[in-house]
C-alpha cells in the first residue's frame, strides 16, 4: 500500500446533481440518495451524480496518486452495462484518473503553510442516468493505487418495475 492511500480520508455520497467550481468549493442538490430512480421509457436511471471527497495530511503534499471508483454487485464483481456507450472500450462501469495531493494555498488569507489538509472533490454526474440492473443493491468501490478500504463504499439500490395491482 502506497502512503498516500494509507493517509487518505475518503467519503462518497450520491446526489441528484453536483458540481465544483473553479475555487474547489462543491455544490450539491439532493445529497444523500440511497434510491436511484429510473425511467420506466429509457429504462435508465434518472440523472445522478457521484461526489467522492478526499483530504489528505501534510505529509503527502505533491504526491501523485492513482484514484479510481467502480460499480460493484454486492459479490464485488464490476457491473457491466447491457448496452455499451459509444466510444467506450469497456462495458465495466469504472473510473479512474491520476492525480496530485496539492498543497492548499489561500494568497493573502495569511494561512501558514501546511496547517489545512489537501481537499479534492471528484465529481461524476451522469446527467442521462446510467442502465443499471434493476432489483438489486450495488456498491461502488473507491481505490487509491489500487486498494481500497472497507469504509470506502457506497450502496445503493436501483428499484425495479412496480408490482401489479392485485384485484380480486
Amino acid at each position: 500500500m502506497s502512503e498516500v492511500h494509507d493517509r487518505a480520508r475518503l467519503s462518497m455520497v450520491l446526489a441528484d446533481y453536483a458540481v465544483t467550481d473553479p475555487l474547489g468549493k462543491l455544490h450539491m442538490v439532493g445529497g444523500g440518495l440511497q434510491l436511484l430512480g429510473r425511467d420506466r421509457n429509457t429504462g435508465n436511471t434518472a440523472a445522478f451524480a457521484l461526489v467522492v471527497s478526499m483530504s489528505f495530511p501534510p505529509e503527502v503534499f505533491h504526491e501523485q496518486y492513482a484514484f479510481e471508483v467502480v460499480l460493484e454487485d454486492l459479490t464485488g464483481s464490476p457491473v457491466e452495462l447491457p448496452h455499451q456507450q459509444p466510444g467506450s472500450s469497456s462495458p465495466v462501469v469504472r473510473f479512474g484518473q491520476s492525480l496530485q495531493v496539492e498543497e492548499p494555498n489561500f494568497p493573502g488569507s495569511g494561512l501558514p503553510r501546511r496547517t489545512l489538509p489537501g481537499r479534492t472533490n471528484v465529481v461524476l454526474y451522469f446527467n442521462t442516468g446510467l442502465p443499471l440492473p434493476a432489483g438489486q443493491a450495488l456498491v461502488w468501490r473507491a481505490r487509491i493505487d489500487g486498494e481500497s478500504k472497507p469504509d470506502w463504499v457506497l450502496p445503493c439500490w436501483v428499484p425495479g418495475p412496480p408490482s401489479t395491482p392485485v384485484i380480486g
